[in-house]
């Protein structure tokens, strides 16, 4: 190569340092070896003397990012210094180029960064670079360090799920701001033990400041927020509600009746049941015209799902009223129906609701707030999961989620 591109090379790639020789490997033509040697007299690295001595030659091999589409190796002479001014024990001289943690550039630095912010695998990435895949992960890792750190910032309204991390029942707990959909805290386990660290994090100060908080029907999510947070409200997500009237009576009172008819040589009445459960569980409403004269085909045959059904229906109202009392009134109206209804399934539900979850759900009447924002980051955390082929290092995998979710810093709506 002419001493025309070396002199390029040197002046833009690689400050401080000459090349003294390039050649390509034996093996492909993609890989070339650049040879390095310092071009300046020696500087004490600590207080820019030049009255220092070589105490000795070193060389030391990196990885630089790719030049020409050809993969990069750096093989620096570079020297370790005696300073007869400053009288500091032998010193490395500087590399400017090089990575203060890693055995690469800083320009490979900055590639895998840019490549895994771009929500990249870590295999692909490494097949780019030429880099191995531990230190495009710890490069990566050491960044969101360094960029990420706990902050409740200004949330009030908050959302609390849990998320499966593998197989085996290996969950997590994710917390979100609602408003601006950041994610503000992921752990391990979905216990009150691990849960109550985000709230210790919040502080007396932060705690107070939390309005309200969506989640499932948890109840050690529950019990955290009333004593972490005495102005906060639990307020009970209306998807779950449905979910679990739909497992817990709607398909309950179906299988029943299934086995039933089944049972008792009847089988048009177990035809008519076979395959209906996603026809009764869906809302009215989203059905088409031809599912819908199914369903009513359906509910006119068996009475006990036509009162579930109609109990199904009326729940959301209770989540659009407008003020606590207003909720507190409709929940008392859907209980009375639901005991009045003789259906076993369904008072055993509406009776279980009343006594251990009556006051999160009327909530909803003052703050209408959902636990939907979760469910949107849970289903991408998924998609983190499947581009990687999971994680072993859980805290680098969290370190991605908050990264993905960094929220929209837009102006705070009115809730309530």
């Amino acid at each position: 190569m002419s001493c025309i591109v070396s002199d390029f090379l040197s002046k833009n790639f690689f400050p401080g340092f000459k090349i003294t020789n390039i050649s390509f490997s034996e093996v492909s033509d993609k890989d070339i070896t650049i040879q390095l040697e310092p071009k300046e007299p020696p500087v004490c690295p600590h207080c820019g003397s030049h009255n220092v001595v070589v105490h000795e030659y070193r060389q030391r091999v990196i990885k630089d990012e790719k030049l020409l589409g050809c993969f990069v190796t750096l093989v620096i002479t570079y020297r370790t210094l005696k300073c007869n001014y400053c009288e500091c024990k032998y010193a490395t001289e500087d590399i400017p180029f090089l990575s203060d943690s890693f055995r690469v550039t800083k320009r490979a630095e900055e590639a895998v960064i840019e490549d895994l912010e771009m929500a990249g695998s870590i295999k692909d990435t490494s097949t780019r670079t030429g880099l191995s895949w531990d230190v495009c992960k710890n490069i990566h890792k050491r960044y969101l360090q360094s960029t990420i750190s706990f902050s409740l910032g200004s949330s009030e309204y908050l959302a609390i799920d849990e998320f499966s991390i593998k197989k085996g029942h290996k969950y997590g707990t994710v917390v979100a701001d609602i408003v601006t959909k950041r994610v503000i805290w992921v752990c391990e386990g979905k216990s009150n033990t691990e849960v109550s660290r985000f709230f210790e994090l919040c502080g007396k100060i932060g705690c107070q400041q939390i309005k309200a908080v969506a989640m499932d029907q948890n109840a050690g999510f529950a019990s955290l927020v009333n004593r972490y947070c005495s102005k906060a409200l639990v307020v009970y997500d209306l998807f779950h509600m449905v979910y679990n009237f739909g497992r817990l009576v709607i398909s309950a009172i179906r299988i029943r009746l299934a086995n039933y008819y089944r049972d008792h040589g009847d089988e048009a009445g177990y035809q008519l049941l076979k395959g209906s459960r996603f026809l009764l569980l869906t809302r009215n409403s989203r059905l088409s015209e031809e599912k819908k004269i199914r369903l009513d085909s359906i509910l006119s045959y068996y009475s006990e799902l036509n009162k579930a059904n109609e109990l199904k229906e009326l729940l959301p109202e209770v989540y659009e009223a407008n003020s606590k009392d207003e909720a507190e009134r409709l929940w008392t109206e859907w209980v009375r129906l639901a005991m009045s209804s003789g259906v076993e399934e369904i008072m055993k539900f509406a009776k279980s609701q009343n006594d251990h979850y009556r006051d999160g759900i009327t909530n909803a009447g003052i703050y209408h707030i959902r636990t939907s924002v979760l469910e949107g980051i849970n289903n991408k955390i998924k998609v983190l999961k499947r581009v990687a082929y999971g994680y072993r290092d859980l805290d680098y995998f969290f370190l991605r989620i908050r990264s993905a979710f960094r929220g929209k810093f837009t102006p705070i709506p009115t809730i309530g």
